[in-house]
């Protein structure tokens, strides 16, 4: 089993940010403000922009089907571009996250620091850590523990932010070698860790949020513009709903609701 020797410096491990190499100077500009307040080195992931994606690259990574748009074939092709890094690398983990994060800039160091340390007393080899409030899901309130920050899911909230060890980074990868793929990031990952028990766990409080569902940052992917106010105003009633109204209702978004379960065929 891999252990942190030092996990007190959870500063070593390795922060990639993934992004394009053109055309995205908003996010740009807001990734380098946000990691020079936090003084954290970070690696950009500029692989497989739209234009740079053949067949031999789809070939490589086994892309099949034909419902994925190529901008999703991109993210996917960098998020796993990510796990190469962090599984060919030293260090025991990585952080990776899209371009239009917003980071808290100041509690992110120390309870992601103690999120980790809560991982490693677990005794845990592999596993995933989201740290962001995805498409606004949260732990239920009505489950929360004291002292604890780390709780199971069997799905991650989007891709935007996270954390993974150097095992679980290569067992994606020998998932990916076997199996290919034809899914978006997140479920892709739900899918791949599903299939191999890896522990999925989501991080309360939560330290990052999504800029292109807060209204701040056009939407890549989905291909809406930048919503601005209007855009901060659905995201907050969002946030009220989920976080607040869904335990009320006995809502548990951490738990794959059947129609998603039988649509990434997760037994």
């Amino acid at each position: 089993m891999e252990t942190d020797e030092t996990v007190e410096g959870f500063m070593k491990y390795p922060y990639f940010v993934i992004h394009v190499k053109e055309g995205a100077e908003d996010r740009e500009q807001s990734i380098i403000r946000q990691f020079e307040q936090m003084r954290l080195p970070f690696e950009w992931v500029l692989d497989y922009d739209i234009l740079d994606i053949d067949q031999d690259a789809l070939d490589r990574y086994g892309y099949y089907g034909n419902k994925l748009r190529p901008a999703e074939i991109s993210c996917v092709l960098k998020h796993i571009t990510a796990w190469e890094r962090i599984a060919g690398g030293d260090s025991p983990g990585g952080y990776v996250f899209e371009d239009d994060v917003l980071i808290d800039v100041k509690c992110f160091k120390h309870v992601v620091n103690q999120a980790v340390k809560e991982f490693y007393a677990a005794g845990l080899g592999g596993g995933h850590i989201c740290l962001g409030d995805g498409d606004a899901m949260y732990v239920p309130w009505t489950a929360l523990k004291k002292n604890r920050l780390l709780y199971l899911a069997e799905q991650v909230r989007m891709a935007d932010s996270y954390w993974i060890t150097r095992k679980t980074a290569r067992m994606r990868l020998d998932w990916l070698d076997e199996h290919g793929f034809y899914l978006p990031a997140d479920h892709l990952i739900n899918k791949i860790d599903n299939d191999l028990g890896t522990p999925i766990f989501w991080l309360v409080p939560t330290v990052a949020s999504q800029g292109s569902h807060t209204g701040q940052f056009d939407s890549q992917l989905q291909g809406y513009g930048r919503e601005g106010l209007t855009g901060k105003i659905k995201w907050m009633f969002k946030k009220i709903r989920r976080k607040y109204l869904y335990p009320l209702l006995g809502i548990d978004p951490r738990v794959i609701c059947p129609a998603l379960r039988k649509d990434l065929n997760i037994v």
